[in-house]
């Protein structure tokens, strides 16, 4: 018999579950028996808070975003010049994936999943599109104040949303980056193709 827990805490226990068990056998395989015995629970407590293994995954994948869009939700009300709020964000970004205690391999299966699942691909592209859009608008400042060079914003703003994905799949097989090489000298050479001067 398992003791009382908020409905947080409860939601909390089934997700650390769900995630070790969706990583360890992937989207498909992965069953709601499976994430109930992982849990310490019966399948019936899962199916209280979520209505399917679908909507389980799903909150774990907004989870797995909103985690990181703290950073981006900072950047955009600090009033700082835009070329710092941008170098802050890389930094940060850099820092928390050399900085996690394991690797983040749920973004990849997130990805994976994508292929397959047309509404796990919609949550991804519209987190994707978020990232995108906050950054275009920092990029548009530096543009306004002086600092950026007249340039697509957006299109910076994605490939910038690619470095971020691409950390993220290094740091999930293993390959954390150097906070060192990457916050300086790495974000100085991105820096210098969009600077006026």
């Amino acid at each position: 018999m398992t003791k009382h827990q908020s409905e947080a805490d409860r939601r909390a226990q089934i997700q650390r579950a769900a995630r070790a068990v969706f990583v360890e056998r992937g989207f498909l395989a992965a069953r709601v028996e499976d994430i109930a015995k992982r849990a310490g629970l019966s399948k019936g407590a899962v199916y209280f808070y979520y209505a399917s293994k679908r909507e389980l995954f799903l909150s774990l994948v907004r989870e797995e975003q909103e985690a990181t869009y703290s950073f981006l939700e900072e950047a955009e009300h600090d009033d700082r010049p835009a070329q710092v709020k941008l170098l802050d964000l890389g930094q940060q970004y850099i820092q928390y994936f050399a900085g996690l205690k394991t690797p983040p391999r749920f973004f990849l299966l997130s990805s994976e999943a994508a292929i397959r699942d047309e509404e796990i691909q919609e949550e991804l592209a519209a987190t994707h599109q978020r990232f995108v859009d906050a950054t275009t608008r920092i990029l548009a400042q530096g543009m306004a104040e002086g600092t950026f060079r007249q340039h697509d914003p957006m299109a910076s703003a994605m490939l910038f949303k690619a470095m971020i994905d691409g950390l993220a799949g290094q740091a999930a097989i293993g390959i954390r980056p150097d906070p060192d090489r990457l916050g300086s000298a790495g974000i100085g050479t991105i820096l210098h193709g969009i600077l006026a001067n």
